[in-house]
């Protein structure tokens, strides 16, 4: 490659980067003059830390999330056991595997207080509440 191709190249770069970075940064339009190389390369090592904070912080908000709706779901197992049986935890245990609504939830947990019988709460089951 020709010295003049590479510089050619490398402005038609850090142009290109320099756009891209700066408009996601700034969320406005680039003025003045473009930064050089060995800015564009500051800015590109602080864009890829930035989104690899945010997808670390989103794993961990998802993770957070998802043990919430575990521990939710063992409570109402673990309340339907008591109320009713170990039968009847199972079963609502298999019934409300897929369920992530917190409100849906809460709403099975108000069903097992309201419920004198396990055949009552599968029986709200079978009104396709939940």
């Amino acid at each position: 490659m020709r010295k003049q191709d590479d510089e050619e190249l490398t402005a038609a770069f850090t142009e290109w980067a320099a756009q891209v970075l700066l408009l996601r940064r700034f969320r406005g339009s680039v003025s003045g003059p473009l930064p050089r190389l060995e800015e564009v390369r500051t800015m590109l090592v602080e864009t890829v830390q930035e989104w690899t904070v945010a997808w670390v912080e989103q794993g961990r908000e998802q993770g957070r999330e998802q043990g919430r709706e575990q521990g939710q779901r063992a409570l109402l197992c673990r309340l339907a056991a008591q109320k009713f049986d170990a039968a009847a935890a199972q079963r609502l245990a298999a019934a409300i595997e897929s369920v992530a609504d917190p409100d849906r939830l809460a709403q099975v947990g108000d069903w097992i207080i309201e419920c004198a019988t396990a055949a009552e709460l599968w029986a709200r089951f079978q009104d396709g509440s939940v």
